[in-house]
């Protein structure tokens, strides 16, 4: 899908998730601005589309500040190959992603049937029964669909979408919580500057420092495959914290996950364990920090919510309000109102440390950076 790039709007953020604008101005106010390196793929294989465009998004947003090194359109791709890297300071690429993946996603999966999307909109609020749903798919599809799908989650029930121009339908500005990429630069921060910390702590303190207090404090909680930890910590630091989200990876079993003994539950079996947000994921979740004292925290559940996931872990929360007496999640936030689309996924996984001339790996725990003989600098 080729369409004149709307530059000034997206310069003014209107296209991309909030909590990207948000990490910018909290990495402004505190200085920190590190080299980092991005790496973006896809899980499933298929043929490269949307690089080119997506790369002169890029140029047109940052000019020569980036250097990107990619796959070509039309060559085949296997899955979990980078597509493209992506190297500059921090500040400059942590706003481009929502738009980059956008271009690159919608590529990937061709033209979408927006009346599918307006079925499955409604299909995941009915199976929420009640629970607040978040529109977080704005760079699942292309940007230029971003308003209408929007305005179709609006329609079904949802409660609010990530980015401004989505934001629209509900006359208000987009949402998000404390993303990885903020985390990841304050954890590249304090290692190159031999500080001691927590980088989830750090990234929740500094947003607590430089965001409106209206803004709810919600952590992304599974950068470091520390689901229950971090959250503790973050908790006791950050007073105002009003809640996490577990969004872990597929790569990844979420922290006390293996240790839960859930009970008889009648959804199906791959929605319970293994990798990934699951059920038992989100039980050790609860469990952890209301034995912590923090029971008053809210918990988002994030990753794949289509309305057959979304219907399981309604299930689950049922029966668990039965034996405790209170939900076991508050609300779910998903971009999953398209089948079989294919999502391109963009992770911090590298930093250029200026004290030692050399690239340090960091990343969220299970994407580590992948290595490829085939990228082409191509700005």
């Amino acid at each position: 899908m080729t369409k004149t790039l709307p530059i000034e709007e997206m310069k003014d953020g209107l296209y991309t998730d909030k909590y990207f604008l948000r990490s910018r101005q909290i990495l402004e106010a505190e200085g920190i601005n590190p080299i980092v390196r991005y790496q973006v793929f896809a899980r499933k294989e298929g043929t490269v589309k949307g690089v080119d465009e997506s790369i002169d998004f890029i140029r047109e947003m940052v000019g020569d500040k980036a250097a990107v090194y990619a796959l070509r359109n039309g060559q085949n791709y296997q899955s979990g190959e980078p597509l493209m890297k992506i190297e500059g300071r921090v500040q400059d690429l942590v706003e481009l992603e929502t738009v980059y993946l956008q271009i690159i996603s919608a590529g990937l999966t061709g033209d979408i049937n927006m009346d599918e999307v307006r079925e499955n909109t409604k299909a995941i609020v009915d199976a929420a029964q009640g629970k607040p749903v978040i529109y977080f798919g704005a760079r699942h599809y292309h940007w230029s669909l971003d308003e209408e799908i929007a305005r179709m989650c609006k329609d079904a029930g949802f409660t609010s979408c990530s980015t401004d121009i989505g934001a629209k339908a509900w006359s208000t500005e987009g949402v998000g919580t404390i993303p990885h990429a903020l985390i990841l630069s304050y954890a590249a921060y304090m290692d190159e500057n031999r500080i001691e910390g927590n980088p989830s702590v750090e990234a929740a303190r500094g947003f607590d420092r430089y965001i409106d207090p209206s803004v709810k404090r919600i952590l992304l909680a599974d950068t470091f495959n520390r689901e229950i930890y971090d959250t503790i910590e973050t908790a006791r630091a950050v007073p105002s914290l009003a809640g996490v989200r577990i969004d872990t990876c597929g790569e990844n079993y979420a922290e006390g996950s293996e240790d839960i003994a859930l009970p008889e539950l009648y959804v199906p079996e791959k929605y319970l364990g293994g990798r990934g947000v699951t059920i038992a994921a989100v039980w050790a979740l609860r469990r952890g920090i209301d034995e912590a004292g923090y029971g008053n925290l809210e918990i988002v559940v994030s990753s794949g919510f289509n309305a057959d996931k979304t219907r399981a872990f309604v299930e689950a929360d049922e029966v668990f309000q039965q034996e405790h007496g209170k939900p076991l999640f508050n609300s779910i936030g998903t971009g999953s109102v398209v089948e079989n689309a294919t999502y391109a996924t963009s992770d911090i996984c590298a930093y250029f440390s200026e004290k030692k001339g050399l690239w340090i790996p960091l990343s969220k725990v299970g994407r580590s950076e992948k290595s490829s003989n085939r990228l082409v600098r191509m700005l």
